[in-house]
């Protein structure tokens, strides 16, 4: 297999959606796309029972053998989310992975249900490393269907300090805010994300507020997956944090206005979006 320039290692998920229909999401396959919108060539390390026809022409992709798909459902009640998990996925192994492809300037570990560890980042000496914990950060019951709850995550200090960006979001830390502190103390990037209130870019421990980038959202699905990649992609070609969050504000912004990963922009729709505003 080609090398990729943008290699994801996740679940590629099923979500049940209220009427019934199952949409394909997950980090890695939000991310993966995204990739690909901006120009780079997009790899997947996932786990389903057969290989997932959407990315196809898109993103090569390894799915290792697997029993079912990781699957889940979001319940709404008085305006609340809660999400449930109906199936976990097998956990990824390094092993599947073609040689080649550990040579990928760009790897993203993005676990929904803790499928890979942080451990995973020594065999990738030589990439731009980002994280989206998200998956660490979740516990469930074994007998499904089940509830997600939030777990506390913080990594060994010095296996964190190896990760070059890492991203969260406000519903994935509530209100530890010690722990985004504690991340943004290892890590040279960090970035938290507000939804529709921006981001707050931590550098060097610094925090820099950057706002969120006008949209009219329909479906806010996946915008932290696509914020990352979009980031990472910029970051790795002008090694400015700065100017990568900003553009990749737009990407996720333009991202929200559709259901699903329809809506993700190529580079030269986020620049044109970015110039009209």
């Amino acid at each position: 297999m080609t090398l990729p320039n943008y290699l994801a290692l996740g679940h590629i998920t099923r979500d049940m959606l209220p009427h019934g229909a199952l949409l394909t999401g997950g980090t890695a396959f939000y991310a993966a796309y995204t990739a690909y919108r901006l120009g780079l060539r997009a790899a997947i390390l996932t786990a389903l029972p057969a290989g997932p026809a959407e990315l196809i022409g898109t993103a090569d992709v390894v799915c290792m053998p697997s029993e079912s798909a990781s699957t889940f459902e979001n319940r709404y009640a008085v305006g609340v989310r809660r999400q449930w998990l109906h199936a976990v996925a097998a956990p990824l192994d390094l092993a599947y992975l073609p040689g080649e492809w550990f040579a990928a300037p760009i790897v993203h570990l993005a676990p929904v249900l803790n499928e890979c560890s942080l451990e995973m980042i020594d065999a990738f000496p030589n990439a731009l490393i980002g994280v989206t914990p998200q998956g660490w950060m979740r516990r469930w019951e074994d007998s499904l269907p089940s509830p997600i709850r939030r777990e506390r995550w913080r990594p060994d200090r010095d296996l964190l300090s190896r990760v070059d960006v890492l991203v969260v979001s406000v519903e994935d830390i509530a209100d530890d805010m010690a722990s985004v502190r504690y991340y943004a103390s290892c890590c040279p990037v960090v970035v938290l994300t507000h939804g529709t209130e921006g981001l707050t870019l931590y550098r060097d421990g610094e925090p820099l507020d950057i706002p969120a980038f006008p949209a009219l959202e329909r479906d806010p699905t996946g915008a932290g997956d696509v914020f990352t990649a979009a980031m990472l992609c910029i970051l790795s070609e002008t090694g400015d944090a700065v100017q990568a969050a900003h553009f990749a504000a737009v990407v996720a912004a333009m991202s929200v206005e559709d259901v699903g990963a329809s809506s993700i922009p190529s580079r030269g729709q986020a620049v044109q979006r970015m110039r009209s505003k």
